[in-house]
C-alpha cells in the first residue's frame, strides 16, 4: 500500500526532478490528467483529496496517507505550504472537483498539477487499495 503521508510537505528550496507521470499533453486549463496507475506506488507526490471530509469515510474511502484539502479551501487559498514545483495530484469522487482544483493551482503558478481522471470511482473500479478510517492529514 502506498502511503503519501511522508510527502505531505515539500520544502520550497527542494527541487523536484521526478519524471512526469504521464505523456498526455496538458488540458486547455494547463493541468495534466493522470490515471490511478500513473500515481500508484509513487510516494514523492503531493496527493490532495479535495472532497468534503465526510466523503473520505464513505464507501469509496480514500487513499492511505492522502492530504485532505477541501475544494473550497484550494480555490480560496491554494496550497501555500507546497512548493509550486512539486508534482501535485488532485483527486475527488469522479474528477470534476479535482479538475477545478488543478485549474486553480495552475493559475497560482504550480507547474506540474494532475487531476485523477475518474477519481475515486475509477480508483475503486481498478481495485486499488483504500482506507475507510482516518489516515489523511
Amino acid at each position: 500500500m502506498t502511503d503519501f503521508s511522508a510527502s505531505r510537505r515539500l520544502l520550497r528550496s527542494r527541487p523536484v526532478t521526478a519524471p512526469k507521470l504521464t505523456d498526455a499533453p496538458p488540458t486547455a486549463q494547463g493541468y495534466l490528467e493522470a490515471r490511478p496507475g500513473d500515481i500508484a506506488g509513487r510516494s514523492h507526490l503531493v496527493l490532495i483529496d479535495v472532497r468534503e471530509e465526510a466523503e473520505l469515510l464513505e464507501e469509496l474511502g480514500h487513499i492511505h496517507g492522502v492530504r485532505h484539502v477541501p475544494l473550497a479551501q484550494v480555490l480560496a487559498q491554494g496550497l501555500p505550504d507546497v512548493d509550486p514545483g512539486a508534482q501535485v495530484v488532485c483527486i475527488c469522487k469522479a474528477g470534476g472537483r479535482s479538475a477545478k482544483a488543478a485549474t486553480s493551482l495552475v493559475a497560482r503558478g504550480f507547474r506540474e498539477v494532475y487531476s485523477v481522471s475518474g477519481g475515486m470511482i475509477r480508483w475503486n473500479a481498478e481495485e486499488r487499495p483504500i482506507a475507510r478510517t482516518r489516515t489523511w492529514t
